[in-house]
């Protein structure tokens, strides 16, 4: 009897010893196993998928490849909000004028955004979805991989509109923000904006509690090696920013005023 007990406890404790490490996630070359669980509470793309070999449950994104043992996040939802905001409930309107200089021709892209703020953060920051956008394919759609930013002059970080005791919270004129372009965008017979990031700066006001959103610029980064030192011992990447056109929000362009306060 002591020999049974004595068995059965190491039995118990190798298997409380057992690593946890958890198993690489499957990779997609085609077809996906089928759901076997309710996707609805899922952000768009995302499915949810059971692992053949495991058993187990984890999440993939037809439209970015990328798969996640943790449930993804709603961050956005078709509820709509009273007043002009960045919140998910509030979507925006936006004309994109893709251009380049030395050319008069230039490429327009309509899209329709919702944004969503983090909280705890100052500067105000958060998340950004690109619902549609008209020609279908230019931008790519779903919830955008870095977040956009409230700022005060982004060249010049030491001017500042924040005076203690005359204004109760930060004024932040701009928002930043990036989309990704699907795929180069032909301007003309000699001009292409290559794929990738563009960047934005929007100007932004607060009025009777509500977001305003005017006009602003688009540039993409051409990247660079340069050296770090006289010597060429090391170098770093730069990237060169490229005017590459405008941006309206066609909500509140009209009504956004041009002084900070």
């Amino acid at each position: 009897m002591r020999s049974l007990l004595l068995l059965q406890l190491a039995s118990s404790s190798a298997l409380l010893l057992q690593p946890t490490t958890p198993r690489a996630l499957p990779c997609h070359h085609g077809r996906v196993t089928p759901p076997r669980c309710q996707t609805s509470d899922l952000p768009p793309g995302w499915k949810v998928v059971v692992d053949e070999a495991s058993g187990k449950t984890y999440y993939y994104n037809s439209a970015s490849g990328e798969t996640q043992w943790q449930k993804p996040i709603q961050r956005f939802s078709d509820r709509l909000d009273d007043k002009r905001a960045l919140t998910p409930g509030c979507p925006w309107r936006v004309k994109i004028d893709l251009t380049s200089p030395g050319t008069s021709k230039s490429v327009t892209v309509t899209a329709s955004l919702r944004f969503s703020e983090e909280e705890g953060y100052e500067p105000p920051q958060g998340f950004l979805l690109v619902e549609s956008c008209l020609p279908e394919g230019v931008l790519a759609l779903g919830e955008q991989k870095t977040r956009w930013l409230l700022s005060e002059d982004p060249d010049d970080r030491k001017d500042s509109l924040w005076i203690w005791g005359l204004f109760s919270e930060p004024l932040y004129p701009f928002i930043l923000f990036e989309l990704e372009l699907a795929g180069p965008v032909k301007v003309d017979e000699n001009v292409t904006i290559p794929a990738g990031t563009i960047y934005f700066q929007v100007d932004h006001r607060r009025k009777d509690g509500g977001v305003q959103l005017g006009e602003g610029t688009v540039k993409y980064k051409v990247q660079e090696t340069l050296a770090a030192d006289l010597l060429g011992m090391s170098d770093f990447s730069y990237g060169e920013p490229i005017p590459c056109g405008s941006v309206r929000f066609l909500d509140t362009v009209g009504e956004i005023s041009k002084s900070y306060i």
